[in-house]
């Protein structure tokens, strides 16, 4: 179970339904309060986040886009522990966008964030015609860029994101250029993990 703090007997990655929007709102909210501290105002992550958050996702279900998946991480058929979010086919070079990949600070280290991003990559194989999965991540979030660029990611261009309560923050596209190669190096992990002799 890698670092994560608790135990759990089964975990299935599933479609999102609107019946699991507050729980996604608040993963998403508590996600920002300890990634975006220090990039994004103490003022705007400890005002009612959840509720920005909420509207958000509210949308997204009440009224998605044809190229929108939402797939979550669920623990014991009941307790939602990771979220992610893709548009298919959004950029004309950089293929589909990973616009959300969050997963509940207890379970980072468990390999839930890894399961997701294979998730949107089968996803994206199945059902988009470019082979390109790219991301936005924010420059000081070096943890973040450690785990895409463990998975193969690599940077392919920098902007300035202006931030929800009014500052500009530094961001980085990180690119796979091929969901195919994403896939086989994903299954070659867990090969390698399955082999591995015991300790």
């Amino acid at each position: 179970m890698g670092n994560s703090d608790y135990i759990y007997s089964t975990m299935q990655i599933r479609e999102a339904h609107p019946s699991d929007l507050e729980a996604i709102a608040q993963l998403h909210a508590r996600s920002w309060r300890t990634a975006y501290r220090g990039m994004l105002s103490d003022a705007y992550l400890d005002g009612d986040l959840v509720a920005d958050r909420r509207a958000l996702w509210q949308q997204r279900f009440d009224t998605p886009t044809a190229n929108q998946t939402v797939a979550v991480a669920e623990i014991d058929n009941q307790t939602i522990v990771g979220l992610a979010c893709a548009f298919g086919d959004h950029d004309a070079r950089w293929g589909t966008l990973l616009e959300n990949l969050h997963v509940a600070q207890g379970y980072k280290g468990a390999g839930l964030g890894g399961q997701l991003v294979t998730h949107i990559a089968k996803w994206c194989s199945r059902t988009q015609t470019s082979d390109v999965l790219h991301l936005w991540v924010l420059a000081p979030n070096t943890a973040a860029q450690g785990f895409y660029r463990r998975l193969g990611a690599s940077q392919v261009e920098q902007a300035v994101w202006d931030t929800p309560d009014g500052n500009r923050v530094p961001e980085l596209r990180l690119a796979w250029p091929s969901v195919a190669a994403l896939l086989q190096q994903r299954r070659s992990a867990a090969t390698a993990a399955t082999e591995r002799p015991a300790p």
